[in-house]
């Protein structure tokens, strides 16, 4: 019998049945689909974190509206798809929002692709409208330059800037596009499943996939954030705005959320150390989103001391494992900030579990308790069966704010799902009596040594301890020698090393004599400047297996020509 978990809150959040645009910009003339009090229209909503700009809430709605009108003057309509190429700006919230005004989904692109990944979400999603950033276009028009690439008018090529900031006339930024005939969508009940957002998987288990979250999946996601998340203060808050925007989770609890609660947000194109921390300082910012590899970066950090960061309470991290022990060291040398961690996929819009800042001191290294509207299961990949409190089994879920399935990919998407409407996450978790779930692993990545099972993150999280280490991921490598995986490190020493097998041995023996057997790092340990990783701070483990495998290719060749 399935033991389904439900969330442990006094109260479950009202669900909206409306669009998107519509639940944050409610008509306050007519009675309002949205279940707060709609905020005032004059509150700060957005800050440029590098020039000061400002845009307030009503401009957000009326610059929306306006571009609205300009893309339905170019022909576009509502279902169409609109691709967001670009760095978080004050330009990116306008694009985002006026095509939601429109009816337009909006799939959002990693900035960080190659000419071949912007090409492969382009075709893929059916784009029928780029807004790229100006620094973006050289790899954007790579892209269209292929053989196999769609053919795209100049006037569906917008650019993410101000008239001022044109490169050249070719083509239109967005305020050159804006129209005043905007004309609101009519909306009945049951369009608020149609696809809002097309955000592509990281990919780093094979090709990036179309995720179909709904306009019903996002409103129902922020309604639960709004009851479990840290209770964010107008007039006393101000949020960091580093996370990408193009990921789920920017684009949930960085560019929405803190809208419907009149909290304003600084927007920074991206993590740099220097700006981030001048902008904390010259905003008083209070919260800030991250991902554990900014907190890395900032334990580390020689610039903090020049920077005035009393104003900043506490810090939630996402989108990637955080352990324990990197949680305490970073508390003890900022004590003032409050470090709480939360989790969720892509898939899920994004945030399944979470903590409050006063719940994450006790709860250190774990992820949370469920949120509301959600249910949950614990299964065990191999038997099927559900697993009691304590053991670990992959975590499935089912609730409003799941996706749809993948975009046109009906066998990945029956694959996603078992019986029931159960999604399946992939990661491995357990659940302690008091309803705080932990992150073990991911069933794919986990690493079997001669039949034991070696969860790397587990590794990882320890080796961000050593005092020489500024950042490590583990992978398996295969010993056909031995018939069986072997756990192998990646480490970015946090100082320059001379000499690198002695390095590495000394890991090698710090490790040995802190795991079990079985975990030992027999697959050995290799130095690199940086840990390949996603925008969101997801270890790009796909990367460092190429890397392994080009290295043991290298050693065949070798050894063949010592041979010879």
């Amino acid at each position: 019998m399935s033991k389904i978990h439900l969330p442990g809150y006094d109260t479950e959040p009202a669900l909206p049945r409306c669009s998107v645009f519509d639940y944050l910009f409610p008509d306050p003339t007519s009675e309002s689909s949205s279940p707060y009090p709609c905020p005032d229209a004059r509150d700060v909503a957005y800050i440029d974190g590098l020039t000061g700009r400002e845009i307030t809430r009503g401009e957000v709605a009326d610059q929306a509206k306006r571009l609205a009108a300009g893309l339905r003057s170019l022909g576009l309509k509502r279902g169409d798809v609109g691709c967001v190429y670009g760095m978080n700006s004050l330009e990116w919230v306008n694009a985002a929002m006026g095509c939601q005004a429109a009816g337009i989904v909006v799939s959002p692109a990693n900035y960080g692709y190659t000419p071949e990944e912007v090409l492969h979400q382009i075709v893929d999603s059916t784009a029928k409208v780029i807004f790229v950033q100006p620094a973006l276009l050289p790899t954007l028009q790579k892209a269209l330059s292929f053989p196999h690439a769609p053919k795209f008018p100049d006037n569906r090529i917008i650019l993410l800037c101000r008239p001022p900031d044109k490169p050249d006339g070719r083509f239109k930024c967005l305020e050159e596009v804006w129209s005043d005939r905007y004309e609101p969508l009519r909306w009945r009940r049951g369009d608020e499943t149609a696809t809002a957002f097309l955000c592509y998987s990281s990919g780093t288990t094979g090709r990036a996939k179309g995720v179909e979250t709904s306009h019903h999946n996002m409103t129902s996601q922020i309604q639960a954030l709004n009851i479990a998340y840290t209770q964010l203060r107008k007039g006393q808050d101000v949020c960091l705005g580093i996370l990408p925007f193009g990921h789920i989770y920017g684009l949930t609890v960085v560019l929405h959320q803190p809208l419907t609660v009149g909290v304003p947000v600084v927007v920074l194109p991206r993590f740099e150390e220097i700006s981030v921390l001048s902008a904390i300082q010259r905003f008083k910012i209070t919260w800030a989103l991250v991902v554990p590899p900014v907190l890395i970066v900032l334990l580390h950090s020689k610039n903090v001391s020049k920077y005035d960061l009393s104003s900043i309470r506490g810090m939630q991290s996402g989108a990637a494992p955080l352990g324990k022990d990197l949680t305490e060291a970073f508390e003890r040398r900022f004590p003032s900030m409050k470090i709480t961690q939360g989790y969720g996929l892509t898939e899920t819009s994004p945030v399944t579990h979470v903590m409050t800042a006063s719940e994450g001191q006790s709860h250190r290294g774990q992820i949370g308790r469920l949120m509301p509207t959600f249910q949950a299961r614990l299964v065990d990949a191999e038997t099927g069966k559900d697993v009691g409190p304590g053991e670990a089994g992959e975590l499935w879920f089912r609730g409003p704010s799941v996706m749809k399935g993948y975009w046109k990919n009906a066998e990945a998407t029956s694959n996603a799902f078992a019986h029931g409407g159960w999604f399946k996450t992939g990661d491995v978790a357990v659940v302690d009596e008091h309803g705080y779930y932990s992150i073990v692993d991911r069933v794919k990545e986990l690493i079997k040594y001669k039949g034991f099972q070696v969860p790397p993150a587990e590794l990882e999280a320890l080796l961000l301890t050593h005092p020489k280490i500024a950042d490590a991921a583990v992978i398996g490598i295969h010993s056909h020698e031995q018939a069986t995986e072997l756990p192998r490190a990646y480490v970015v020493p946090l100082t320059p090393v001379s000499e690198h097998t002695e390095f590495a041995d000394e890991v090698m023996r710090w490790v040995a004599e802190k795991v079990s057997n079985h975990k030992r790092l027999r697959g050995g340990v290799c130095l690199i400047k940086a840990v390949p990783k996603s925008p969101s701070g997801k270890i790009l483990r796909k990367d460092l297996r190429a890397m392994a495998k080009k290295e043991q290719e290298d050693a065949v060749k070798s050894t063949r020509q010592a041979r010879l």
